[in-house]
C-alpha cells in the first residue's frame, strides 16, 4: 500500500508580513528572522473549512485517476472543526460517497500522520481478511485563521489556512514502509485552544454560561519557547523510531544515513533547521518551502508539501514527521514510486 495520488488546496487570499505590520506591533524583518515565514493563505467568504478539505480531496482523487465511489475509508486530520457532524462526514457528503467509515482525528499538527495510519491499517486489515485491495483517502486540513487572536503578535504571525490529501491503495512501487505515532499528554498546557465546549454553567437553573475573558470564542494559545524545545526533540526521536519500527520487520536494515529526504511539519523555519542540524542532514535533504510560502498550516502542512515534492526523487526513501498539540507526534517512512505512470 502506498500513495496513488496527492492534492492540495490553498485559499487565494495571501496575507503578507507587510500587512501584519499594520495590524500588530511587528515587522517583516522580525517575522522572517524568528519564523522564516514571508506570507500565508487565509480563507475568505468564498471558502469554508469543508470546502477547503473537499477541494484538496478532489485534487488527490484526480491525480490518482480514481472515482470517489471506489473509496472504502475516509479520515481527516483536523483541529479547527468546532462542531458536529464531523468534518469527514461533511466531506463524504460533498464527494457523494456513501456507507464508508469517515471520521475526524484531532491530534494537533500530527493529525495527518494519524489519519494516514488509520487509513493504512484499515486497508491492510481488509486485504488480509478478504483478499481484496481497497482505496482510502487521508486529508489534513486546518483553517487556523479562524481560531487565531489577531491582536496577539506572538501567534498571529505564524498560521495559515489550507488542506492536503492523499489517496492510498495498492501500488507497484512507492509503498508505505512504517508508521509511528505517539502522544505526550504531559505537555498539553504548552499548546491549546481556549475553552469553548467545556465552559461550565454559572447558573444551571437559568442555564447561564460562564464567560471567560469576556467571550466564549476560542483562541489558540501557545508557550512558544517551551514548544520549540519539545518539538525538536520529538521530531528527531520519531524519525529514529519509525526507522527502528521498520527494521523490526523489514528484510533490509535501514539507518538514518539511508534516508534521502525528510518532510517535517512546517511549524517554524527555526524548528525545521534545528531538526535538520540535529540529524546531520544537508539543507537539500529537508523540505522548508512550505513554512516560507504558506506558514504553519497545522495538520495540512505535510500533504501540502507533498505536491511541491511529488515525483522529484523516484525510488527515494523519505520520512514525514510532525508534532502538535497534545503533544501528539509521529512519522511515516515511505519509498517514492520509481517513476510517474505514462499518460
Amino acid at each position: 500500500m502506498g500513495y496513488l495520488g496527492v492534492g492540495r488546496y490553498l485559499p487565494p487570499h495571501t496575507l503578507k508580513n507587510e500587512h501584519l505590520e499594520r495590524m500588530v506591533d511587528t515587522s517583516d524583518e522580525w517575522i522572517v528572522q524568528r519564523t522564516g515565514i514571508r506570507e500565508r493563505r487565509v480563507i475568505g467568504s468564498e471558502d469554508t473549512l469543508i470546502s477547503v478539505a473537499t477541494k484538496a480531496a478532489r485534487a488527490a482523487l484526480d491525480d490518482a485517476g480514481l472515482d470517489p465511489s471506489a473509496l472504502s475509508i475516509l479520515q481527516v486530520g483536523v483541529n479547527t472543526h468546532l462542531r458536529f457532524p464531523s468534518c469527514a462526514a461533511m466531506v463524504e457528503q460533498c464527494l457523494d460517497v456513501r456507507d464508508i467509515p469517515a471520521a475526524d482525528i484531532t491530534a494537533g499538527c500530527a493529525g495527518f500522520i494519524f489519519a494516514v495510519e488509520a487509513v493504512y491499517n484499515r486497508l491492510m486489515s481488509d486485504y488480509f481478511t478478504t483478499g481484496k485491495a481497497g482505496y482510502g483517502l487521508a486529508i489534513g486540513v486546518d483553517c487556523l485563521s479562524q481560531v487565531t487572536d489577531w491582536n496577539d503578535r506572538s501567534t498571529c504571525v505564524l498560521f495559515g489556512d489550507g488542506a492536503g490529501a492523499v489517496v492510498i491503495g495498492p501500488v507497484r512501487s512507492g509503498e508505505i514502509l512504517a508508521i509511528y505515532t505517539r502522544t505526550h499528554g504531559r505537555h498539553t498546557e504548552l499548546l491549546y485552544l481556549d475553552e469553548f465546549l467545556d465552559v461550565p454553567l454559572e447558573d444551571p437553573r437559568a442555564m447561564l454560561m460562564k464567560r471567560r475573558n469576556g467571550t466564549v470564542y476560542p483562541y489558540l494559545r501557545m508557550e512558544g519557547r517551551k514548544v520549540f524545545v519539545v518539538a525538536v526533540r520529538s521530531m528527531m526521536a520519531d524519525i529514529r523510531a519509525v526507522i527502528e519500527k521498520y527494521n523490526r520487520t523489514g528484510d533490509e536494515k535501514l539507518t538514518l544515513g539511508d534516508i534521502d529526504y525528510v518532510i517535517p511539519h512546517q511549524a517554524n523555519l527555526r524548528i525545521v533547521a534545528a531538526v535538520q542540524e540535529g540529524l546531520k542532514l544537508s539543507v537539500d535533504q529537508v523540505y522548508r518551502d512550505g513554512v516560507i510560502k504558506y506558514g504553519n498550516t497545522s495538520a495540512a502542512s505535510i500533504p501540502i508539501g507533498y505536491v511541491d515534492q511529488w515525483d522529484k526523487r523516484p525510488g527515494a526513501l523519505e520520512v514525514d514527521v510532525a508534532f502538535g498539540a497534545g503533544f501528539s507526534s509521529g512519522a511515516i517512512l515511505r519509498r517514492m514510486r520509481e517513476k510517474a505512470p505514462a499518460g
